[in-house]
């Protein structure tokens, strides 16, 4: 876990530099510097458990690199950078399906926005460029479906990931409110992050009138950073969940539009005796250091945090997984039927299934209030063949301990115990014998060779 925090300092550190600069040619060294430190910042600034290593955050850095490569473009109409823009869009997708929206965005500045709305020289429809930042972004998807071919794993991806993926966008949606979410959700994400969503809405309604005085002097940098991450917001809500690490996809846009109106925020006259330039100095550094301070301080109490406001921390499966190590060796097999990975962690054994958690076998739709509600049954939601696939693996690798969180109830699992399912309940009795129970999780051990 120490690898996986320092590589991700690294990447974020790198997401960082491109903000910079992003910032440096839409505006100056100086915005591109504020770019970077809000980055560095806002991107710790919300709940623990939902901005970590994520692949919300993985996806960041080669879709703020493709944002660049075509800034470059734009400064020195090399079709070779919209290519280079394309492939990184590419690499994007290859980490989360919304990155694709990116396709639409570039499409309608290239195809629209850039032909109506500028200077005479840029009138023209960029046809072929965008050809090139599709065949880019192509040329990767196809080297990447070559080889899920050639491993024999295309028919799983379709079935798990392109299908998956819709399943879950698509029940998420029908059970999730987006009005419900966005108040907690969102608002929490937006008020913790105050600062940016501000400086950016300066620098877009400072943009727009500028245009609208003078379309011919308009930054088309800078425009093509207000239509990113106009766009994006339609992946941010996308299933109505909102969760913090969604809100990565328009972290970058953020903090880039805010690095460009930074400095003059804190420069301008004051109106009496400077009562109006110490508002706006206070306001922009509390604004930046309490979320940093707040959130750091947040991870060092997690447990306390997590228990006051009725949460479950990670750590509440810390004995039963301390327990399972000290009596297992490091290539035994465990099975952890519910949504608690953190016991592969804490005891720092595999999985013997290639369910990590078991919402696939209950139909559980997760970031949902049907999640949360016992009388909604979610049977129906069962992925089929799963089961198959599941006692296949159990065959197959027969774990040492079969661990069972849902007695606790925990991660909200009390509604699937294991005697909901006959033939799991079938297998358990067979094969293992009730051990321990440790902090309502019930511990069986195999007892059959």
């Amino acid at each position: 876990m120490e690898a996986v925090h320092a590589a991700t300092a690294v990447w974020v550190g790198l997401t960082a530099f491109f903000c910079y600069g992003i910032a440096r040619r839409v505006y100056t060294s100086n915005a591109g510097f504020w770019a970077a430190l809000f980055y560095a910042v806002f991107s710790t600034a919300f709940v623990p458990k939902f901005i970590g290593t994520s692949i919300a955050v993985l996806m960041m850095l080669p879709l703020t690199m493709s944002i660049y490569m075509l800034i470059r473009w734009e400064e020195s109409a090399k079709r070779l950078f919209v290519l280079f823009s394309g492939l990184l869009w590419g690499l994007a997708c290859l980490f989360k399906y919304q990155a694709g929206i990116n396709l639409v965005a570039v499409g309608f500045y290239l195809l629209l926005f850039r032909p109506l709305l500028f200077s005479r020289n840029s009138r023209e429809v960029r046809l072929a460029e965008y050809a090139i930042f599709v065949s880019g972004g192509a040329a990767v998807g196809l080297l990447f479906a070559f080889y899920l071919y050639l491993a024999g794993a295309w028919d799983a991806f379709v079935f798990w990931s392109l299908k998956g993926s819709a399943a879950y966008v698509h029940k998420g949606s029908a059970q999730t409110s987006l009005l419900a979410s966005f108040p907690l959700r969102g608002g929490a994400f937006i008020l913790s992050t105050l600062l940016v969503w501000y400086l950016s809405a300066r620098a877009i309604a400072a943009a727009a009138r500028g245009m609208l005085k003078e379309p011919g002097a308009a930054r088309p940098a800078e425009w093509i950073v207000i239509i990113w991450l106009a766009f994006s917001f339609f992946a941010v809500l996308a299933g109505g969940k909102l969760y913090g690490h969604y809100f990565y996809q328009v972290l970058p846009q953020l903090c880039v539009l805010s690095g460009g109106c930074a400095f003059a925020f804190l420069s301008r006259p004051s109106r009496g005796p400077g009562r109006r330039s110490r508002a706006a100095t206070a306001f922009f550094a509390a604004a930046l250091i309490v979320p940093a301070i707040g959130f750091f301080s947040a991870r060092l109490f997690a447990d306390r945090i997590y228990s006051a406001v009725g949460e479950e921390s990670p750590s509440s499966y810390a004995r039963a997984s301390e327990y399972i190590r000290e009596r297992t060796d490091p290539n035994d097999k465990i099975f952890v039927w519910g949504f608690a990975t953190s016991v592969y962690h804490y005891s720092q054994r595999p999985s013997a299934s290639r369910f990590l958690w078991s919402d696939w076998l209950t139909g559980r739709v997760s970031g949902t209030r049907s999640a949360k509600d016992p009388g909604f049954e979610t049977t129906e939601f069962i992925v089929p063949g799963s089961w198959d696939m599941f006692f296949d693996d159990m065959e197959r690798n027969r774990p040492v301990y079969f661990v069972d969180t849902s007695p606790g109830n925990h991660h909200d699992y009390g509604k699937y115990p294991v005697s909901k399912y006959p033939k799991l309940l079938e297998f358990l009795e067979k094969n293992y014998a009730l051990e321990a129970s440790i902090d309502g999780i019930d511990l069986y051990r195999r007892i059959r060779p």
